[in-house]
Order: structure tokens, then sequence, then C-alpha cells
């Protein structure tokens, strides 16, 4: 399994930076959201598992729960309809925890202005962790986000988590 993983390694990262995991939670743990939208940055998450990102060897994986995860990781504008939802997750998960906003509509809601069924974007409602910019930003740009995080974590060793609680 080592050699086959070398080979792949050499075949498909050429050029690529991958990151160490870094810090005391590791793997980190997401949990997906899609709060609305045309579903281009969850194709580009789902992207992310296959090769040549192989998000799992940087240190992240999706969980099915939010019971069992680190981060919340949304991306759509937020719909008045999923704000609850949201919401539920959000208070589900385990302390510390982390949320991340991924491509534009999730960010500021992007094409998506404000009307009666659409609240628009995360980053005037709640406080983000982590936004990764982009419609849809690539599974790249996504794994180079949270490798930065995880970074920054690592240099700031006065928390003990790279995640606000």
């Amino acid at each position: 399994m080592g050699l086959i993983r070398a080979v792949m390694d050499t075949a498909f990262w050429k050029g690529r930076q991958k990151c160490k995991p870094l810090g005391p939670r590791w793997p980190l743990l997401l949990f997906h959201v899609d709060t609305g939208g045309c579903g281009g940055c969850g194709m580009e998450l789902q992207a992310m598992t296959c090769l040549p990102y192989d998000m799992q060897g940087a240190g992240f994986g999706f969980v099915t729960s939010p019971r069992s995860a680190d981060v919340l990781l949304v991306t759509g504008p937020l719909t008045r309809t999923m704000a609850p939802v949201l919401q539920a997750a959000w208070e589900a998960m385990p302390d510390p925890k982390g949320l991340i906003s991924v491509g534009a509509c999730a960010l500021d809601g992007g094409l998506f202005g404000e009307n009666y069924a659409v609240m628009g974007g995360l980053e005037r409602r709640v406080s983000v962790d982590l936004a990764i910019a982009g419609c849809p930003p690539s599974p790249q740009e996504i794994l180079n986000g949270l490798c930065a995080l995880l970074g920054s974590a690592a240099q700031g060793k006065e928390k003990e988590t790279p995640l606000r609680g």
C-alpha cells in the first residue's frame, strides 16, 4: 500500500504542495451544510475527496453527523428555510467548534441578494473562522485555505485548538 501511495503522490502531486497535519486535532472533521444556491461549491468539495487533492492525506475528513464534527462548513446563501437547520447543526456540534464559509454565496450572498427567501451571507450574521472566496473556489483553493487555518493555529500556541469554542 505504501508503494502505491508513493507512486500516486509522485504522479499526481508534481507542482502541488501538500500540507502536513498540524495541531492536536488531527484529522479535522468537517460537516457540510449546503444552505441553498447552485451547488457548484458542493461539487468542488466532492472533488476534494478524490485524487489529486487527497484531503484525507492532508488531515481532513467529512462526517455525516454534526455531533462528530469539529467544523461546520457552509456553502450557498443562507435561506430562511435553512437557517433553523444550520442553527440546529451548530448547536449539535461539541465544543470547541468552528465555522467555515466556502464560496461567495456563503460569505456575502453572492449572486443571491436579500429578499423574502434569502437572508444573504454569513459574514454579517455570525463570526466566521475561515472564509474561502470564489464562485466556486477550486478544490485546491479550499484545501489551501483549510491548511492555512491549521498552519496559523499551530503557530499561535496560546490556544489549544485551532478554532474558537
